[in-house]
């Protein structure tokens, strides 16, 4: 049984503020410049749970810094979020750039070949608060064309991109990746959701 999309969102909303200390996959400060070549990114491993990327990108105003990264999902995982943990948006608001394309490079000039792409927005967690599901926008995409996709994101290789043509911008992402749920245990946690849901109405 698959879990509603809107379920899991949410799940990984409350689960967000754990993500803050999580050990930090890459950082450009430490780890070098990520790529901003789409042929040959950065590889970033991943493991379970959360893989927080930590950049700077964007426009300064002479050059543009794009970020391109590749990840493997391991056999027997898979991507269920992909949030914006910290952003140092420019005047006109969160609204940088992202694409996901499937395989180890991202073509650059046609955006029919990637999975999705789309710009940052804020939106509810369902709790008062907001955030940026970046892999629910990616989902519900693409925005500027592409193959579109039903995530959660299953084993494979992804490549990653991300700008900013306006300002130069700092950023934390948080790539949660867990098992695939036994057949069992999805149903069981559906089950305990609804009932969790039932006794919030009455």
């Amino acid at each position: 049984m698959k879990l509603p999309r809107s379920l899991l969102t949410l799940f990984t909303a409350l689960a967000l503020p754990l993500s803050t200390a999580s050990a930090v996959n890459w950082n450009e400060l430490i780890d070098g410049d990520i790529s901003d070549d789409g042929d040959f990114p950065t590889f970033i491993d991943f493991s379970d749970e959360h893989n927080l990327i930590e950049g700077t990108m964007g426009f300064d105003g002479v050059n543009l810094d794009r970020d391109i990264w590749t990840f493997t999902i391991q056999p027997g995982y898979q991507l269920t979020a992909i949030n914006l943990v910290t952003y140092s948006a420019p005047a006109s608001g969160i609204e940088s750039f992202m694409a996901l394309a499937g395989g180890t490079s991202i073509d650059l000039g046609d955006p029919s070949l990637h999975l999705s792409n789309g710009l940052w927005t804020e939106q509810l967690d369902g709790l008062g608060n907001t955030f940026t599901p970046l892999l629910d926008i990616l989902d519900a995409g693409p925005q500027f064309g592409g193959l579109g996709f039903d995530g959660p994101l299953g084993p494979g290789e992804y490549t990653f991109w991300i700008q900013e043509t306006t300002d130069q911008i700092q950023y934390c992402i948080d790539f949660v990746v867990v098992p695939i749920p036994e057949p069992g245990s999805a149903l069981l946690l559906g089950a305990a959701s609804l009932l969790c849901l039932q006794r919030r109405r009455k």
